[in-house]
């Protein structure tokens, strides 16, 4: 019963927010992003026309996503909600709407195919799902699994609550039940006990568990959320730099890369009435390239500043192109495409490898193939099974193997990505001894963070970041 009301609250919370606009002036302005990128993926930026989907694309609402017979995908929100999608699929992002309050609605149209929806557990943003006749309105800390053909639809509930709002009386499908219905209001829906399983259903769990396993370190001090987040703990970490405070940097940067450019490779796409924004083909290439900003460190290189926040990273702002702060001598900033103020279209404008995703710098972590554990699935010949657990300390847990997985391309974590050795936390700029030397160790870190001083240097920095 405690349960059943807290979902008719969170449906009278979404009704408030989509139905009443005298109390609150809405917004359609809203970006969320395509946090992964598997196989045949197309993508229609709002009326922009399909084109190839390239990893770290900004969604904005009327965004359309189609994946082919190998195609896997999946939309990330503010909150870490996740809209997946398995292969001959396609959705809309109907709306995207944030009051004043901060609550926000989203409504998905499904056209076709098999999408997992796994929604937070925390705030009281809305989610609508919209199948031919049916809408579906699924509550927080959900998650579900919907399949459309032209004959029916079906949605399994394997956490939480869905309600089907066709007819006069909601029918709710409670955690651990089907819910099957003619795709076309035909015959009346019907509530079965179970869920049966689908050959996707492990590359739902190994994103799932990719999100929160990385995405509820603590970090380095700042919120323990954000969309984009997993991604920075999973490939690299944060170090303190003199003058900047906590900054990140991938793991692999060495001297190397010191001459590497943070617009060497992506893709410059066009949104009307937004112009040209940035989108990076790197999979940590989301938070650095729209928050914060970029700084060339000394001899230890390029840098992410994450700025100030206040509780949330997206308390900064949205920026369309990558700010940098301090860059090296001689260098000069990628400038995005010129358009025409009015213009309603452009075409996207690759950069260095463009769409070629996900990337990996050389000596970091290669980017887990989660396609591997659905049963048939070609594995790609380029895909890095190589990954081990990071080590105890900081210098050491910037090197990883990439030698051959074992049977079914799993670790012996049972993942095909790698699980932190320990919860990430970093110890107060005040506690550590701050060394004289970039990429110094100290102990007073629980975990041997790192410290960077901006005015001085020694060879004992290459291999702390490589």
């Amino acid at each position: 019963m405690k349960r059943q009301v807290g979902f008719a609250l969170a449906i009278l919370s979404l009704l408030i927010v989509t139905g009443s606009t005298a109390l609150f002036a809405d917004s359609h302005a809203r970006i969320v992003r395509l946090s992964s990128v598997e196989g045949h993926v197309q993508i229609d930026r709002a009326g922009q026309g399909l084109e190839r989907a390239i990893l770290n694309t900004p969604i904005v609402e009327g965004t359309r996503l189609v994946t082919g017979k190998d195609g896997l995908a999946e939309v990330e929100f503010e909150n870490q909600t996740a809209l997946r999608l398995t292969d001959d699929s396609e959705v809309k992002f109907s709306q995207l709407l944030m009051n004043d309050a901060g609550i926000k609605t989203n409504r998905m149209t499904v056209e076709k195919g098999i999408v997992y929806l796994d929604t937070a557990s925390r705030g009281e943003d809305g989610y609508i799902v919209t199948v031919g006749d049916h809408t579906l309105v699924v509550g927080r800390d959900s998650l579900l699994r919907l399949t459309a053909n032209s004959d029916q639809i079906q949605v399994a509930v394997f956490k939480g609550e869905a309600q089907l709002q066709d007819g006069t009386k909601p029918l709710v499908v409670h955690k651990k039940e089907t819910l099957t219905a003619g795709s076309n209001g035909a015959g009346q829906p019907v509530v079965a006990r179970g869920v049966e399983p689908v050959r996707y259903d492990n590359w739902n769990k190994e994103r799932e568990d990719y999100s929160k396993t990385y995405a509820e370190n603590q970090g380095y001090g700042g919120p323990s959320r954000a969309y984009g987040l997993q991604d920075l703990n999973y490939y690299g970490d944060f170090f303190y730099a003199n003058g900047y405070g906590y900054v990140w940097q991938p793991y692999g940067f060495a001297n190397s890369m010191a001459g590497w450019d943070p617009y060497s490779n992506g893709a410059w796409m066009f949104y009307p009435g937004m112009g040209y924004s940035f989108a990076s083909s790197y999979p940590w290439g989301w938070l650095p390239y729209h928050y914060g900003s970029w700084a060339f460190i000394g001899n230890a290189g390029w840098a992410w500043v994450p700025g100030n926040y206040s509780g949330q990273w997206m308390s900064n702002g949205y920026q369309i192109v990558p700010h940098v702060t301090k860059a090296p001598a001689g260098w000069t900033a990628a400038m995005p495409p010129a358009t025409a103020i009015a213009a309603t279209s452009a075409p996207t404008v690759l950069v260095g490898k463009g769409g070629a995703a996900p990337l990996s710098i050389p000596g970091g972590r290669i980017p887990p193939d989660f396609g591997s554990v659905v049963p048939g699935r070609a594995v790609a010949t380029n895909a890095g099974h190589g990954v081990v657990k990071p080590n105890a300390t900081s210098a050491d847990r910037a090197v990883f193997s990439q030698s051959a997985m074992n049977t079914a391309h799993h670790g012996t974590n049972g993942h095909v990505f790698a699980q932190p050795a320990a919860r990430i936390v970093f110890a107060e700029p005040s506690s550590i001894a701050a060394p004289s030397s970039i990429g110094g160790s100290s102990a007073a870190s629980p975990m041997g963070a790192r410290t960077a001083s901006s005015s001085s240097a020694s060879s004992s920095a290459a291999s702390v970041h490589k």
